[in-house]
């Protein structure tokens, strides 16, 4: 009988290092947008508040909290770079996963270099190829289980990012416990999205990455967990998915997942699947004729059914769980207010926002021809009745910052400058980032920055 879970460790463990500039490109795409990600919410009060349990848990200092000029143990600083990396809901996205990589996949990677013991040089090489490789995992499961893994509640950037950052941590340093690794990492998987719009979903990158470095060193202490995560019956995908029919491993890597699909990149601080609503608001902002006084009522048409999912929120009373409210973005964009992150913070949404938000209802009930380029067939349209009878709509399919529909490398850098807050500081990272595709030592990288940034 085929086991699927050796041979996807096999896979993993027998990637040679992945050279292709246009590959390699991306990954360090992925890696200046997870630094901007971080370092813009190093000062947030949630952040503070992890920093004060970790100070007061204790533990060995060998490990780089990003941003904060400090060490902890690798399970605490895998959880709270993970934290930190999504606290805003900023960082990347990947549509085949319905989650977050990066913020976990880094973190994990990140908090494995232990700096009181440093081992042998890590090549920046394979460290983006270990970055690459976890993607691939994590869009490989998320491609099989999805949709009904994610409609039906789970998180999939705990649940399938435990795994993905394990992968990753292992091919690193090139483990030879791969195969029983991904087991420890899958017994592992849960997280709820009941929990969106709560500091807890944030929590969730950072356990997946903490899953991912302590099924590592409880493998590395002698600890066993020598069974198929694959098993037909009582493995990962028959548990949490639909079982191993679709499961097909001879397109590893052919093209990578981090190019095709890609990562979605975001400037904005709310969960991607509202950024169809953004991008139409904000058009229809501009109609010759709208007025905001004259709105009547609004309907939010998504295709297809279920694909707003992640929108838990039809009426969010705090701003915070506007992040994933189809609604409250409509209506901030349609009063002409910013969608910064003070629009995103957990205070009450105010009395004018809330009544622009009972006017808007959603449908499923259209059949538009998909957009060749839109994912997963996705498309949204807002139609706003206005009081004279008169309608305007606006259709979107591929939102800005996804990757048919990029940001462009300024933007990007721009990102990361105002994280910093500082140009050659952030000059100097971005010069190491580049760095890694040349083979600059990760543990050289890290130390460079423990306390510059």
């Amino acid at each position: 009988m085929v086991n699927l879970g050796q041979q996807l460790s096999s896979l993993i463990k027998h990637t040679p290092l992945i050279e292709d500039p246009m590959i390699i490109n991306l990954a360090i795409k992925g890696v200046i947008d997870y630094f901007a990600s971080s370092l813009q919410a190093k000062n947030e009060n949630d952040i503070r508040k992890l920093l004060a349990w970790i100070d007061d848990e204790g533990g060995t200092a060998r490990a780089w909290l990003v941003g904060q000029k400090k060490l902890a143990s690798a399970r605490q600083a895998a959880l709270f770079n993970g934290f930190q990396a999504h606290c805003l809901d900023y960082d990347d996205v990947h549509s085949d996963i319905r989650g977050h990589p990066s913020a976990v996949i880094l973190s994990a990677l990140i908090a494995s270099i232990k700096l009181d013991k440093p081992l042998s040089k890590i090549d920046g090489r394979r460290f983006l190829t270990a970055y690459i490789v976890g993607i691939e995992v994590m869009a490989l499961l998320g491609k099989i289980v999805n949709p009904q893994h994610y409609e039906k509640g789970w998180h999939t950037t705990i649940t399938l990012g435990g795994i993905a950052a394990t992968a990753a941590i292992c091919y690193l340093y090139d483990e030879s416990f791969g195969y029983q690794a991904l087991t420890l990492a899958a017994t592992q998987a849960s997280g709820l999205r009941l929990v969106m719009g709560t500091p807890i979903k944030f929590l969730h990158a950072g356990l997946a990455a903490q899953t991912a470095i302590q099924s590592v060193e409880w493998l590395r202490a002698g600890i066993q967990a020598d069974k198929n995560f694959l098993d037909d019956k009582l493995g990962f995908l028959a548990v949490y998915g639909q079982g191993n029919a679709n499961v097909d491993l001879s397109h590893w890597g052919k093209p990578w997942k981090i190019a095709d699909p890609g990562l979605w990149f975001k400037t904005y601080c709310y969960c991607s699947a509202a950024a169809y609503i953004a991008d139409a608001g904000q058009l229809l902002y501009q109609h010759p004729q709208f007025a905001v006084e004259q709105i009547e009522n609004i309907t939010i048409y998504f295709a297809p059914p279920k694909s707003d999912a992640a929108l838990i929120y039809h009426h969010p009373l705090l701003a915070e769980q506007g992040r994933f409210s189809a609604e409250y973005i409509l209506a901030l964009t349609l009063l002409g207010i910013p969608l910064n992150f003070e629009q995103f913070s957990p205070i009450p949404i105010s009395k004018d926002v809330q009544n622009l938000m009972s006017r808007i209802q959603r449908s499923y009930q259209i059949q538009l021809t998909p957009h060749c380029d839109a994912y997963n067939k996705r498309y949204v349209v807002v139609e706003i009745v206005l009081k004279t009878g008169k309608k305007i709509s606006q259709r979107i399919d591929i939102p800005k910052g996804s990757p048919k529909n990029p940001y462009n490398q300024e933007q990007m850098i721009s990102k990361l400058i105002r994280a910093i807050g500082d140009q050659q500081k952030a000059e100097n990272l971005l010069n190491d980032i580049y760095k890694l595709s040349s083979g600059i030592d990760v543990y050289q990288f890290v130390t460079t920055h423990i306390y510059t940034l």
